[in-house]
């Protein structure tokens, strides 16, 4: 049978239709699930490798990352202290013209115990013995001569007694002191 279309050309309608059945349509989407969920499994599992890998490195390290904490830790420690000492050695007056001004303002029977030196503070102990009894006029007189003295007054806001105790040592009285000053603020 021929059948013959009389229309114009651009008034023709042509039939191609292109069927495709809806199974392939289905199917083509199984497919590409399938494949998404086989290449997500497999990424899944490198990482897992990975993950795996990484602790067992972790593992490995954890001893060699304490050792190096603690190491971390003492180098702390001594860069505070070279800070200490940085912070003393750099102040405006000699730590030996203070031990000469404290050798030089001792009177007769008073003793330094010990000197404590820090960053912010300075701690004179001592003790005291006298015949006549007048033990706190002594240390009074020693404090004099400290907060008096150029040396002290220029690095030291202010030097006071703390604490004073008396003790008796065979027959004589003794009295131990303790002076405490505070540094001056950076100016």
């Amino acid at each position: 049978m021929i059948t013959i279309n009389l229309l114009p050309k651009n008034l023709r309608r042509t039939e191609r239709k292109i069927v495709v059945p809806y199974k392939a349509y289905v199917l083509m989407t199984v497919v590409v699930v399938l494949l998404a969920h086989v290449l997500l499994l497999m990424a899944a599992g490198v990482e897992e490798a990975h993950v795996l890998g990484l602790r067992h490195n972790w593992g490995r390290l954890a001893p060699q990352s304490k050792e190096i904490l603690a190491r971390s830790n003492e180098l702390k420690a001594a860069e505070s202290d070279i800070a200490s000492l940085k912070t003393l050695t750099g102040r405006s007056f000699s730590l030996t013209e203070m031990l000469s001004v404290l050798a030089g303002a001792l009177p007769p029977g008073l003793w330094l115990d010990r000197l404590s030196l820090s960053p912010e503070s300075i701690v004179i102990q001592g003790s005291v013995i006298s015949k006549n009894k007048n033990e706190m006029t002594i240390i009074g007189q020693f404090l004099e001569a400290v907060r008096t003295h150029k040396t002290f007054a220029a690095a030291f806001e202010k030097i006071e007694l703390n604490s004073v105790q008396r003790r008796t040592v065979k027959t004589y009285d003794v009295v131990d002191f303790v002076l405490v000053g505070n540094r001056k603020a950076a100016s």
